[in-house]
């Protein structure tokens, strides 16, 4: 199997198109999609768009997994903030934990969590995970090269904490404002928390970097500012991959 130091994934074309300008070799994928293979900063990555949502997502990933052995998995990309979040527009998220919106029971009061089916989505080495996908090395190894290489032009901030996956966006703010209060999440996606899944199922460490391009709830386009959100997320996908870069060489 060939392997690769860090697949890359973005759901659309636009999120990952910055990362693919060089030469690269192409692999087929599925669905019609392709994997791009380059050397970047003396790393092998694999590229892929995977499509919006959650089963695009965790198709397009299970599918690299199988095709190459990665040392980690990073989702990268747009989101859009909650209000209260504290994150504006143009900043950027490195989850801690990627929680599920749309799992669980359904009842006239409202939803009740999956736990309560008793059922885990998964069982991993006697740990059980229904609705929330926690970072883990990759987070550390991230936090520990950005503070050792901070931002310092202010062009964005740089926050961690919770991420909520979605299986439809907030369509207004009363919905959006509701599901901050229940998840606590600072930001909304469609694609996170079924690629940390995946992940898991596969013994791949995971990593969400999601640049903020919009308001959850905030559906007028005029409003958001997806190149920016695009910018920072790579700006802070570089800013890893040379830190790793180093870590290989003094290795």
């Amino acid at each position: 199997m060939e392997k690769v130091d860090i697949t890359i994934l973005g759901a659309t074309e636009g999120e990952i198109a910055p990362l693919c300008a060089l030469e690269s070799t192409r692999l087929p994928g599925i669905g019609g999609r392709f994997f791009s293979i380059r050397t970047h900063r003396g790393l092998r990555l694999l590229i892929a768009e995977t499509g919006i949502g959650k089963v695009n997502a965790a198709a397009i990933t299970a599918a690299a997994l199988s095709r190459v052995a990665s040392g980690e998995v990073w989702n990268v990309g747009c989101a859009g903030a909650y209000c209260g979040s504290g994150l504006e527009v143009g900043d950027v998220l490195i989850s801690d934990n990627c929680l599920l919106a749309d799992e669980g029971i359904l009842t006239r009061n409202g939803p009740a969590p999956l736990s309560e089916i008793g059922i885990p989505l998964v069982v991993k080495n006697g740990l059980a995970f229904c609705d929330a996908f926690p970072a883990g090395e990759s987070l550390g190894s991230a936090q520990k090269i950005l503070s050792r290489s901070p931002f310092s032009d202010n062009a964005f901030r740089l926050r961690y904490g919770p991420s909520l996956t979605v299986g439809m966006t907030s369509g207004d703010l009363q919905t959006a404002s509701a599901r901050f209060h229940r998840f606590q999440a600072l930001a909304e996606n469609m694609e996170g928390g079924a690629i940390a899944q995946t992940c898991l199922l596969f013994g791949v460490p995971f990593l969400e970097i999601r640049g903020i391009s919009n308001v959850a709830g905030e559906r007028d386009k005029a409003c958001w500012d997806l190149r920016a959100a695009v910018d920072h997320c790579l700006a802070v996908v570089e800013r890893l991959l040379e830190g790793y870069r180093r870590i290989e060489v003094n290795n």
